[in-house]
Order: C-alpha cells, then structure tokens, then sequence
C-alpha cells in the first residue's frame, strides 16, 4: 500500500468500490495473506482446501460489491480487521454449503465449522495471527528501505535490530559479529533501531486500521501479544 497516511484501509476501500484499479489490486495484495491463511487452517485436511484462492477472490468481490459490509461500513465505529473477519466466515460457510448440497465432502467432514466455540475462537486467532504478521512485516519494509536509503549508520541500526529480534543474537555476539569492538554502540543501534521501528510500525498500523492517537499504541501491543502467543 502507499506510504501516505491519509491513504487508510478506509480510503483504500472506498476508492476499489468506486472501481480505481489501482485500489483494487492494493486491496487484494494486503489483505490477501491473513484472507487466505484463515482459509486454509479452516479447511486443512479436507477436499473444500482446493477452494482456497477462489474463495479468496469471493472475498474480495464480497468486499467491494456495492451496498456490501465493508462499503457501508462507519469507519468512526467500525472495526476493518472484525469487518473483513466476519466477510471472510461468511465466504467459507457459503462455500461449504455449497460442498454439502452437492455431497462434494468426504466421509467424516462436516459443513460449519466455526460452529464449536472453541473452533470459532481459534479460527479468529489464526486471522489475526495471520493479520498481526502481514502488518509487522510491512513496517519491516518501510524500516529497511528508509535504513537503505540512510547512511552506513542507518544501515547498521537495522542490521543489529534483524539479528536481534529475527536470529535471537544477544548484543555482545552481534558486536563481534560486525566487528564492532563496543558493544555500548551496538545497545545505542538497536535503542534507535527499535524506536524507528516502533514509528513505522505506528504508521502501518494506523493504515490498515484507521486507528487514531493513543488507539494505535493499543493495536500496536495487541500485535505484539498476538505474535507472542
């Protein structure tokens, strides 16, 4: 999605309605991962696993139909994340109904899956999980193309913090590890590279909630939890 921050999931949305094909296949790319990592744990192990991708693009077409959940959607009172959860349930249950009505499920499979409460929370975890991931991995993005268009400097900042969080180094084995004789500079790098980090991650998560001032701390620990647990 573009960097602007006016350009939210709202705005997005609303432009990919109205027909903007650019919209549109921004739309699809960034909300492509969690939509079909839900699909997928749903239907894991059962013939309806075939369907992923094209329950995907019913998805989408759900979305942005006019009068659909999303485009009447009050962005002030409106959840996107819950919003596109309840589009994507509501894809899968249609499409097993149609597997059922046409006996296309295997022995032992059954329709409805989110029926059991325990099954339904643990499919809206793997969304968000899904979620939480597609959204830290864009402010990765954002963090390492501002650091590669920074200094030397920049550019080690955002190497220490990779190998910190992403490798499981502690400071002083990433120290030796760039020949960094001090490892007091190698704590100031990832200081400074968590802070830009967290600036990013504050502008991605902005975008693709809508969230606005101390709303998006919140959203930003309730990613973090998420990927913890």
């Amino acid at each position: 999605m573009a960097s602007d921050p006016a350009d939210t999931c709202w705005t997005v949305l609303r432009a990919a309605a109205d027909g903007d094909r650019a919209a549109r296949s921004t739309f699809a790319r960034s909300y492509a991962g969690p939509i079909q990592a839900y699909l997928k744990h749903r239907w894991q192990g059962q013939a309806l696993l075939l369907e992923v991708e094209d329950a995907a693009q019913e998805a989408f077409v759900e979305s942005l139909k006019p009068g659909g959940a999303l485009e009447s959607a009050d962005p002030q009172r409106g959840d996107f994340r819950c919003l596109l959860y309840g589009v994507v349930r509501n894809v899968a249950r249609r499409f097993e109904e149609r597997a059922a009505k046409a006996k296309a499920l295997r022995p032992g499979e059954s329709v409805f899956l989110d029926d059991l409460p325990h099954q339904a929370e643990a499919l809206s975890r793997i969304f968000d999980r899904a979620w939480a991931q597609s959204l830290m991995r864009e402010a990765v993005l954002h963090h390492q193309k501002e650091a590669e268009q920074g200094d030397i400097d920049a550019r080690r900042r955002f190497r220490v913090l990779r190998m910190r969080h992403d490798d499981g180094l502690a400071i002083r084995e990433i120290a030796e590890a760039l020949g960094v004789p001090d490892a007091a500079t190698v704590h100031n790098d990832y200081r400074q590279a968590r802070r830009a980090f967290a600036s990013h991650l504050r502008l991605v998560v902005a975008k693709h909630t809508g969230a606005q001032g101390a709303a998006i701390d919140d959203e930003c620990r309730q990613l973090t939890a998420l990927l913890g647990s």
